[in-house]
């Protein structure tokens, strides 16, 4: 077996394990070693090239190692394109029709008073299924009991976080990576990094109500605007989610 062969094998392994450990509990491993992944896999290019490996070889072998990488790291590939400004036609957006803001806003304004945690994300372009297909299924229409029974404390679902697809509640229970700015106040807890870590990785828009004070928070772009009135979220939902 060359050193080449080997190489290959072996991201083609840890492409696979990485893929397959992707929970909540080990988000820094997993971002590492997407990482290595990457490093390594540009090291394979350039021995293939040093080696003078056969074109048609390498794209047998490596196209799928392209796909799977691809997959590992498309958070990423969103946000460098989302850096860039190279943004995806607006196939479709998560749009919201006025009883269902009615019945979203009286949801967030009873979770709000009774001071219980939520995170609530709609889906926009960016695919949402990295955290779906790990999430608890609802495929709910979304209205107030719904929502609020979700999110009620101590029941399973209370920590995770709801996405909303097409005014449709897909799933309960998904977990975001955190946000790794260092700027971020210290007293926000888990909900809020998240719903900033969700915002740097796609262009969904995400509502937090604290369960510490009730106030109610929406990240979207990379941005937390915190402690909102009902009023202003209603213009973010018309803003961000208009037909």
């Amino acid at each position: 077996m060359t050193d080449f062969e080997f190489l290959l094998i072996n991201i083609y392994l840890l492409s696979i394990f990485t893929l397959l450990i992707k929970t909540k509990t080990i988000t820094q491993i997993y971002r590492f070693l997407k990482i290595f992944i990457v490093i390594m896999f540009i090291y394979l290019i350039v021995e293939a090239i040093s080696q003078d490996i056969d074109i048609l070889m390498l794209l047998l072998v490596g196209l799928p190692l392209v796909l799977l990488i691809v997959t590992i790291t498309q958070a990423e590939v969103l946000l460098i394109m989302k850096k860039l400004g190279l943004k995806k036609n607006k196939l479709f957006v998560n749009t919201l029709e006025d009883n269902i803001k009615i019945e979203l806003i009286k949801s967030i304004d009873h979770l709000s008073g009774k001071q219980i945690g939520a995170l609530i994300s709609f889906e926009k372009n960016s695919s949402m299924d990295e955290y779906i297909s790990s999430a608890f299924k609802v495929n709910a229409p979304l209205n107030n009991e719904i929502l609020s029974s979700i999110f009620y404390p101590n029941t399973p679902l209370h920590d995770g976080a709801v996405i909303i697809r097409k005014n449709i509640i897909v799933c309960a229970g998904a977990y975001y990576p955190p946000t790794e700015r260092l700027d971020v106040p210290k007293q926000l807890g888990s909900r809020h990094r998240a719903a900033i870590g969700i915002s740097e990785l796609s262009d969904s828009l995400t509502i937090v109500v604290s369960e510490q004070t009730g106030n109610i928070s929406v990240a979207v772009d990379g941005y937390l605007d915190l402690d909102i009135s009902k009023e202003s979220l209603l213009l973010y939902l018309e803003k961000h989610l208009q037909n």
